[in-house]
């Protein structure tokens, strides 16, 4: 049994005890310690210095064990400040600060997390006017029986503000090609990877339809797709951009017109990618197809026109066989123009229509039919054995349209009028040609219409000499070239000068004196008759001024009018400005109005006439008989004398007829208060005759040829 010490002994004892444990801490245990608190050192300066956030959190209670130091760093704040459960100070203090957001957030993320699994949370907290983006990773661990959860937060706003670019990115570029105007597609081995919502739209597909499938499908038929591809690839290959147009189908089988431009990815292997545009060109194409259809056609009847004609001659004149002629045939519908003011614009253009279908169907393949413009029609005749084989095709054409055509509730039957000009006799180019059978027909319609002419040289001079005239005329007023001749009258009872008849006449430089007949039909026609009328009202006024002068005051100068002047000229003003320029009164001039004015737009005409009445102008109608004057007529207009046409009055002594009409013209006259002059007396037999009928006045040959101006001044100096 041991023995006990002395409580000196105990006491020395107990420290000899405790030095040998301090001694033995110090050698096995302080050296470990030391190197753990080196170890936990580190491991906490490796946490502070972490650019993530990392939190530990206990479960229970909910509170902040501990963070690192980019996390107070954020909230500026220590780790003591929020850590074993001092937080809640904080939240209480400011409950909407950020950092209390944070808190309910991770309380929220962690209510039900009681696995191994880590869960991913996004969470936008803001910072100083700015928002921040973190992703937050949390983890259950255990220790000592406890539940901790580590909170990583990774700052995430960099990346999304790129994510967030890349997609708006996208997005524009996704908008704008789906919004682009064009179609644009990836396609390779022939076969469409991807496109845009254009191109879909245009082949009439649904998103997503298009894609995987093969070109092959969209193409009219198997020759177009083989004939585009092998075309537009063998350019690919030799790195050349390719630009085509063809005719695609679209989902519903409807054909859209597209322009293809493509490039290869690479032109080594242009068939593994290409990138293609599609656009869509289908009006412009109908619109080219439908201009050069207009080019080559009439637009009312959609009858070749004259470019298209013209081709067609060519064409067959290039292949025409030997001992073979064509021959082109001008047709004009006769007195077509009452059948449009009969029906109105529209009916009467589709009489037309209906016109040129029946002479397509008459004609057949013997001919082509073609429309000029208005109611004149050509025909080619490709292929004859002689001039005279167009015959029996030229009679069909009458019968065809002498066949009823229905229009506007009307029955109309139609004649026409046809020249023929034949190839190689009459000429061996088109526009030759056309102008000779143009001739026949001017020809065939001046030989009463309904009928046909074949064109011949005599046509061609009088054409020419036409040509000449209607040339001249725009410069001979300017060049001073019209004259005037002067054909007396007489007073029959007397035998004394009553005045003259003034004639135009045209001192053509190379054709010498043309005489009206001759050129004035063509002024009519090309718009120079009001201004020859003008100067033909003129030079009279100055004329019968000077014939007063020299002492025939009572000489009348008579001026023959146009019906043109009267309809489109303002003929009171014209009558008037001559008067008031020469100073002579209007009872000097007399105006000789032919039936024709009368009958042209009465009313208008009437009231015309009746004004140069109160002006004092004498009026008269030139060749009476030979219209269609009534009776209600010659009162209406009350004018002051008849001119009984010449060709009652040179027969009048061997034809009983004409003797009897100008007696009763004169003896009519005189029961209307008018007086008579006769025209074209030639012998004193007739001018005896004429005075026992009690004729007022003459003039003729026999009294007096037509004089030039120095002529008639000798002639009026004689008779003083």
């Amino acid at each position: 049994m041991a023995k006990p010490c002395k409580p000196q002994d105990a006491q020395s004892r107990l420290e000899q005890i405790i030095g040998l444990g301090e001694r033995s801490v110090r050698k096995n245990y302080y050296p470990q310690l030391r190197e753990n608190a080196e170890q936990v050192k580190r491991f906490r300066a490796l946490l502070d210095f972490a650019s993530d956030w990392i939190i530990l959190l206990s479960l229970q209670p909910f509170q902040i064990c501990d963070v690192n130091a980019v996390v107070c760093q954020f909230f500026s704040l220590t780790a003591k400040d929020i850590s074993n459960g001092r937080h809640r100070d904080l939240m209480r203090q400011d409950p909407e600060s950020s950092f209390c957001e944070l808190m309910h957030h991770l309380k929220q993320l962690t209510k039900h997390h009681d696995d191994n699994e880590g869960i991913s949370s996004e969470f936008w907290i803001e910072h100083k006017g700015t928002q921040i983006c973190l992703e937050l990773t949390c983890r259950l661990a255990k220790f000592e029986g406890q539940s901790f959860i580590t909170v990583v937060g990774r700052d995430m706003t960099e990346r999304k503000q790129h994510q967030q670019s890349l997609q708006r990115l996208l997005n524009e570029k996704e908008a704008l090609l789906d919004n682009a105007l064009v179609g644009l597609a990836w396609i390779k081995n022939r076969t469409i990877q991807t496109c845009n919502r254009k191109f879909e739209q245009m082949l009439g597909c649904e998103p997503g339809q298009v894609n995987g499938r093969s070109t092959h499908d969209f193409y009219e038929n198997a020759y177009a797709y083989q004939a585009f591809g092998d075309e537009a690839y063998k350019e690919l290959a030799n790195g050349h951009k390719f630009t085509g147009r063809v005719k695609m189908i679209r989902q519903d089988g409807a054909a859209i017109w597209c322009e293809l431009t493509g490039n290869a990815i690479n032109p080594n292997a242009p068939d593994e990618g290409s990138v293609w545009i599609f656009s869509d060109v289908h009006e412009h194409m109908l619109n080219q197809e439908k201009a050069e259809f207009l080019a080559l056609h009439d637009p009312l009847t959609e009858l070749p026109n004259h470019n298209k004609l013209q081709q067609e001659f060519i064409r067959y004149s290039n292949d025409l066989a030997n001992n073979h002629m064509m021959a082109i045939v001008s047709l004009d519908l006769d007195r077509f123009k009452n059948v449009n003011d009969l029906l109105g614009y529209t009916e009467s253009n589709q009489l037309l229509v209906r016109i040129g279908q029946r002479l397509q169907q008459y004609i057949g393949r013997a001919g082509i039919v073609s429309r000029q413009g208005g109611d004149e029609f050509t025909v080619l005749l490709p292929s004859l054995s002689s001039a005279e084989s167009c015959l029996p095709l030229l009679n069909r054409i009458h019968a065809a349209l002498m066949k009823p055509f229905f229009a506007a509730q009307q029955e109309l039957s139609l004649t026409c009028s046809m020249g023929v000009a034949i190839y190689p006799q009459d000429g061996e180019d088109f526009d030759n040609l056309l102008k000779r059978s143009g001739m026949a027909l001017f020809e065939a319609k001046a030989s009463g219409r309904n009928t046909y002419r074949y064109f011949n040289e005599a046509m061609n001079e009088a054409a020419n000499e036409t040509l000449v005239i209607e040339l001249g005329l725009s410069k001979a007023l300017e060049l001073q070239q019209f004259e005037l001749h002067y054909q007396p009258q007489i007073d029959l009872k007397t035998g004394k000068l009553i005045g003259a008849e003034s004639l135009i006449r045209w001192r053509h430089p190379e054709l010498g004196l043309i005489s009206p007949s001759q050129f004035i039909p063509v002024a009519e026609e090309v718009g120079m008759i009001v201004a020859i009328g003008k100067w033909v009202l003129e030079e009279a006024c100055r004329q019968v001024k000077i014939w007063h002068e020299m002492g025939f005051s009572d000489s009348v100068i008579g001026v023959n009018l146009s019906a043109v002047q009267f309809t489109s000229g303002n003929i009171e003003q014209t009558v008037r400005d001559a008067l008031k320029q020469a100073g002579v009164s209007a009872k000097m001039i007399e105006l000789e109005l032919t039936e024709s004015i009368i009958l042209k737009d009465a009313d208008n005409v009437l009231e015309k006439v009746h004004n140069l009445k109160q002006m004092g102008c004498r009026l008269s109608i030139d060749d009476f008989g030979t219209g269609y004057s009534s009776l209600a007529y010659l009162k209406r207009f009350a004018v002051n004398k008849l001119k009984i046409d010449q060709a009652f009055i040179k027969d009048m002594q061997h034809n009983q007829d004409d003797d009897v009409i100008v007696r009763t013209i004169i003896q009519m006259a005189h029961n209307l208060g008018l007086k008579t002059i006769a025209e074209g007396i030639e012998d004193p037999a007739t001018l005896e005759l004429l005075r026992s009928y009690h004729c007022d006045e003459a003039q003729g040959y026999f009294i007096a040829r037509p004089m030039d101006q120095a002529a008639f001044y000798e002639y009026l100096s004689a008779l003083e």
